[in-house]
């Protein structure tokens, strides 16, 4: 028995089996009458029959296929019709696969049983969440949050006592946390389109549906949910795809457009041949899938998989999971819970030093003090900052054609270690263009012309005007209006060549020659010809087409020239010539074509209306003349090597992932730098479906569990994020595997670990949205791209230019490093600030209260972080290696060492010594009641440490902007810095001397002189940053030498505000 039959012989023997079950159950009852069989069935024969059809959906998989495999298998395509139909227990009509006349399709006494089996021909769409529930969580969860709103009940709580009558504190305080949560609840919304573009897919108009009652035909109009499995139905041009389905019958020249799965403009034939045995099913001719459309011909077509087993299902089941945390999110709940134990041990510590004080203290006092002292410690101003730091950022990226979605792509952008990018439309043009024509010079060479404006479709004699001509003529394309191109590609490419070189004039004079007889090409022939009359007499035969079937039909070359003269006899050697040629084409990842020609002398009589295909065949295709080889390719976009070569520079890998056969795809990756241009490749560089197809592990993603397949696919993928440059003939699922591996077991250091690559991926169609949503940044194609492409993105890129992705890493870091700094600069007030707490222990009156506190990090310190958005690159960013989010967080050791231990205690000597330069505030310390004009001392001195903070706080703002470079060279290019700079101390200014603010923070006046004294503050932070810096310098020049290797990078990156703090 054959491969083809094995279908057929499982489902047979399944039948067989059931059939035995069904009776087993039953017992040994005898047959009932007639009567009785009309009554209701036994469960065990529904059961049995249920079975029966669900073994006939698992028939239509591969053989050793399992039918909820993650990737899309079926053997459709591949067996033979009669096989096919018998399988699924469907029937052609009288009239054979066009199913015109006579029963056909599946019996309608069946479709009930066959709907319990398979369902609605709907995609199952995701569980959403509430949004309103979102809401809730996004404003009262959280470690921050609940920091946040403790703090606000304590205030509440002492208020509501009697302990305190600061009604300032807790209402901003709530404010901030629930507009913070509002804008995050709001950027997540914007972004939750997915299904929804993907439920826009699916068919709504009825289907016309053949189906059998009793062996009577029965026409009917279906809603395309209740189409099952076995039913023929029959599409026209401008139809919606309803399934899945196999090709039973078409119209010559049937087309499909498949843009809205893979993001391809031009539309694909179809053709009910049966394909061949393990061939990919995306590629075959005689399949359509759901959700794509018919532009032209009509079709007669058997539906084979339905709803969530569709090639549309399977990608909307891919993407149904939440997407996983982005490293900022997982570096900022890092840094809160960092915080948060700050916040707690510094509430705790002082909680138990007023506890353990020998003078007792009430017990509103003693919470009001831990709660001052934790609450000090929280940037309440930290989300809102980076969130509108990165509004800021994505303002500026759009400036550059990227537009950002979703806003922690930015941050993770400037992490991204490889890009992963399609080929058509992102790599190269996407549009095929005539780049060689080549023709024998000598019986022993040929040479190559790419200059075609010297062409003239008049010249007879010069070969390349000839071959033109020739592809013009013998040609499909049809120009429609504003001179647009309908064709296939290949076509196309040789009309815009002639456009280009002759004008619209000179292309439709030749196109609008009387045609006399014609073969259209087709994928059998792989030719195409045309009889044409010739202009001084007779006819013009043109043939073109594959190389090796055009070579076939010739006698004859020209060689040299195109007049008769030059005509010679075609030898082996220049069969070998035309054949070494057109490898060379095609290894240039160019499609090529061969034309030939000769003149013929049929009567003017002759009926070339009655020629049958045979007799064309043995009389019009003899004795052609070779004329030469056209070299079709679709070129790299001009910038993307250099744009290639950028991100190498930037130590991010480009790998190359297509559809196309694997020898074009690596000629592009040669052309624009992804592969070396010129040696032997190394294993492992160039990977195929074939190599692919038992890679893919057997759960949703890889596991560790020391099992043979996962130490089999460790062993494979390994090697594979190492080395590989190109995919090939890759499936969606193969996409999102390729994303999978790398972030896994990519991003090997130097101490053998892999910490796993951040992958950014582009694509354009619905086969790609599972990769898009893998991958840690997904980069959809705003021209090109599908609406569910561009759910699924994280950043669009609206130019589709490659080159706009490598300016977004470039932003991207320039964001990382500014938020960085911005994070720093907020915590260098949190030593100065949490002080005055635990002096309060120690009888100094109290510096800085709550209110004063949130005076800084809300009412000036957040719009100064935020301004550090617009601050302009300090280094060549685009030249060091990507900074890894697990190995160099954003917060880190190096940041809270600068912020605290440095910048911070700078802060706090000084505000501590302009508090004690308070006339008589010496008087005070160690008293708990004081006399109005002790009180007012206490409110100068509070005041003046509170001045001298916001001017500690200007001058770390000042510091933070350069990590090495000195302030006297780099200047303040920051203009919105510079103004909220000058806004913090207009805004201190009203705090200080405003009436009403005078009572909400408790400040009073100052003396010019107590307003110019803390500017030594300034001075001398700016000096001591200017010493460190100049060591950082040297010792960064010291270490600018190393070579840098962009496939495995050191093990632990310097983090640059480490490097500011110890110069190094």
């Amino acid at each position: 028995m054959s491969m083809k039959d094995e279908p057929l012989r499982r489902v047979s023997q399944k039948k067989q089996e059931v059939e035995a079950q069904a009776q087993a159950a039953q017992g040994s009852a005898p047959p009932k009458a007639s009567k009785d069989r009309k009554s209701k069935r036994p469960a065990s024969l529904i059961i049995a029959k249920a079975e029966d059809m669900r073994q006939r959906q698992i028939m239509l998989y591969e053989t050793g296929k399992d039918p909820d495999d993650r990737d899309y298998h079926t053997s459709a395509h591949s067996t033979d019709l009669k096989t096919l139909m018998e399988s699924q227990n469907t029937k052609l009509g009288k009239d054979g696969p066009a199913c015109r006349e006579g029963s056909a399709g599946i019996e309608i006494a069946e479709a009930t049983t066959l709907r319990e089996v398979c369902g609605k021909n709907k995609i199952t769409p995701p569980q959403k969440e509430n949004i309103w529930v979102r809401l809730v969580k996004q404003i009262f969860t959280g470690i921050f949050n609940v920091l946040l709103w403790g703090t606000v009940l304590v205030e509440g709580a002492l208020i509501y006592t009697g302990n305190s009558d600061d009604l300032v504190t807790p209402i901003i305080l709530a404010s901030v946390v629930v507009a913070a949560g509002l804008l995050q609840w709001w950027t997540e919304l914007k972004a939750e389109n997915l299904m929804d573009a993907l439920s826009n897919m699916q068919a709504s108009a009825p289907v016309p549906t053949i189906r059998r009652s009793k062996n009577e035909r029965r026409e009917l109009m279906l809603d395309a949910e209740d189409l099952l499995p076995g039913d023929i139905i029959t599409l026209k041009a401008g139809d919606r795809v309803p399934a899945d389905i196999r090709i039973l019958w078409c119209t010559d020249g049937m087309e499909v457009d498949n843009a809205a799965l893979t993001g391809e403009s031009i539309p694909e034939p179809r053709d009910p041949a049966t394909c061949e045995e393990k061939s990919p099913p995306t590629h075959a001719r005689n399949l359509a899938f759901y959700g794509t459309t018919v532009v032209k011909g009509n079709a007669t077509a058997l539906v084979f998989f339905i709803g969530d087993k569709t090639f549309l299902g399977k990608i909307a089941a891919s993407i149904k999971s939440a997407r996983s945390k982005s490293t900022l999110e997982i570096q900022i709940e890092h840094f809160v819970h960092l915080i948060a134990v700050v916040a707690v041990v510094v509430g705790l510590a002082s909680l138990v030093a007023n506890l353990l004080d020998p003078k007792p203290h009430p017990i509103g006092y003693i919470i009001a003090n831990a709660a001052g002292a934790l609450f000090a410690q929280v940037p309440e101003g930290l989300i809102p900052t980076v969130t509108i730091s990165l509004m800021i950022a994505s303002q500026k990226m759009s400036l550059r054609n990227v537009l950002v979605r979703k806003l922690d792509a930015v941050e993770t952008l400037g992490c991204v270690s490889v890009v992963c990018s399609d080929k058509t439309g992102t790599l190269t043009r996407g549009d095929m263009t005539l780049g060689d024509m080549v023709h024998f010079s000598s019986p022993t060479a040929m040479e190559t012309v790419t200059d075609f404006s010297k062409t003239d479709p008049a010249d007879k004699n010069t070969l390349p005007s000839k071959m033109l001509r020739g592809g013009i003529r013998n040609n499909a394309t049809v120009i429609g209006k504003d001179n647009k191109f309908i064709g296939s590609p290949t076509e196309v490419a040789m009309m815009k060549a002639g456009l280009e070189a002759w004008g619209v004039k000179k292309v439709k004079d030749v196109m609008d020659n009387t045609t006399l007889y014609e073969i259209p090409f087709d994928s059998a022939n792989k030719y195409m010809f045309i009889a044409e009359p010739y202009n001084e007499g007779g006819q013009l035969f043109s043939l073109k087409g594959a190389p090796e079937r055009v070579a076939k039909f010739c006698k004859y070359a020209y060689v040299g020239q195109g007049g008769q003269a030059a005509i010679k006899l075609m030898t082996p050697e220049m069969q070998e010539v035309i054949a070494a040629n057109a490898k060379t084409l095609m290894g240039q990842a160019k499609r090529v074509l061969g034309i030939a020609e000769r003149r013929a002398n049929y009567p003017a009589d002759f009926h070339w209306d009655s020629a049958t295909a045979d007799f064309a065949k043995e009389n019009f295709l003899c004795d052609m003349v070779f004329i030469g080889l056209f070299g079709i390719q679709d070129p790299p976009k001009p910038g993307v090597k250099q744009a290639v070569e950028d991100c190498h520079a930037a130590g991010v890998r480009v790998i190359m992932i297509t559809g196309d056969h694997p020898d074009t795809g690596v000629a592009i990756a040669k052309e624009i730098s992804i592969i070396p241009a010129h040696g032997e490749l190394p294993p492992f560089t160039v990977i195929t479906d074939k190599e692919l197809a038992d890679k893919v592990p057997s759960g949703e993603s890889f596991v560790d569990d020391g099992s043979d397949e996962a130490n089999k696919l460790e062993a494979f993928w390994t090697q594979v994020v190492v080395h590989a440059r190109v995919f090939a003939r890759v499936t969606p699922i193969h996409k999102q595997l390729i994303v999978q591996a790398l972030q896994k077991w990519g991003g090997k250091q130097a101490d053998g670990k892999c910490y796993g690559d951040i992958v950014a991926m582009t694509g354009d169609g619905v086969n790609d949205a599972p990769a898009l949503k893998q991958a840690n940044v997904g980069v959809a194609m705003g021209i090109r791209g599908t609406e569910v492409a561009k759910d699924a993105a994280d950043i669009i890129l609206l130019d589709d230019e490659f080159s706009s992705i490598v300016h977004g890493i470039e932003q991207g870091r320039l964001s990382s490093e500014n938020l960085q700094k911005s994070i720093a600069y907020t915590l260098c007030s949190k030593v100065p600030q949490c002080m005055p707490n635990f002096m309060e222990l120690l009888g100094i009156p109290l510096a800085l209260n709550v209110s004063q506190v949130l005076a800084i990090d809300i009412g000036t310190d957040i719009w100064t972080a935020i301004a550090y958005a617009w601050q302009p690159k300090e280094s060549a960013l685009m030249e060091r290696k990507p900074r890894h989010p697990t190995l160099e967080k954003i917060v880190n050791g190096g940041v809270l060492v600068y912020a605290y231990a440095y910048m911070g205690l700078m802060q706090m000597v000084c505000c501590w010594y302009f508090y004690f330069q308070a006339p008589g505030i010496w008087n005070n310390l160690g008293k708990s009641e004081f006399t109005p004009e002790e009180a007012h001392t206490n409110k100068v001195a509070s005041t003046m440490y509170y001045y001298t903070l916001v001017v500690g706080q200007i001058a770390a703002a000042m510091a933070t902007t350069t990590y090495h470079e000195s302030l006297f060279k780099y200047l303040a290019p920051n203009g919105k810095l510079n103004i909220c700079i000058g806004m913090e101390v207009i805004f201190a200014m009203l705090i200080i001397f405003e009436p009403t603010s005078q009572g909400i923070f408790m400040t009073t006046g100052l003396t010019a002189k107590q307003l110019l004294m803390p500017w030594m503050t300034f001075i001398a932070i700016s000096c001591v940053e200017e010493v460190r810096k100049s060591f950082a310098r040297k010792s960064l020049h010291a270490r600018e030498v190393a070579p840098q290797n962009f496939l495995v990078r050191d093990v632990a990156p310097q983090n640059p505000l480490m490097q500011r703090f110890l110069g190094a």
